[in-house]
């Protein structure tokens, strides 16, 4: 499955598409494809944006493993994951409550413009 990662060091925001079939494999190596960039920081947000996903293929054991694996970031940034189908959107809702100790700025949206707006909130 294709994934877009783009990294903005003026606007301090590391931005993840995914595309089409979302797996395990994918969402496991993307974190190490995060950490190797040498333009990631751990102070800058994040926006992951599952919604040109078409099928989900990520399990409950995959969910745990990453919500039990520190955080490349730092506690205080905001991650936002932006899931507008009702699937992804429920996978992303089991995410954050599995994460709420070690996440507590984790927020799930349905639309880009919604991340966008908690961006400026933070930075305000």
């Amino acid at each position: 499955m294709p994934v877009i990662l783009k990294i903005d060091s003026r606007r301090r925001v590391v931005y993840s598409t995914f595309y089409g079939e979302l797996t395990d494999e994918e969402l496991l190596r993307h974190g190490l494809t995060i950490a190797s960039d040498p333009d990631f920081r751990p102070d800058f947000s994040e926006i992951v944006d599952f919604s040109e996903v078409t099928k989900l293929s990520v399990s409950d054991a995959t969910l745990n493993k990453m919500a039990s694996t520190p955080s490349l970031y730092s506690e205080s940034v905001r991650h936002i994951i932006v899931a507008s189908a009702k699937e992804s959107f429920k996978l992303a809702n089991r995410y954050k409550a599995l994460t709420r100790k070690t996440r507590p700025n984790l927020f799930v949206v349905r639309t880009r413009e919604q991340a966008y707006d908690l961006l400026k909130k933070e930075q305000e």
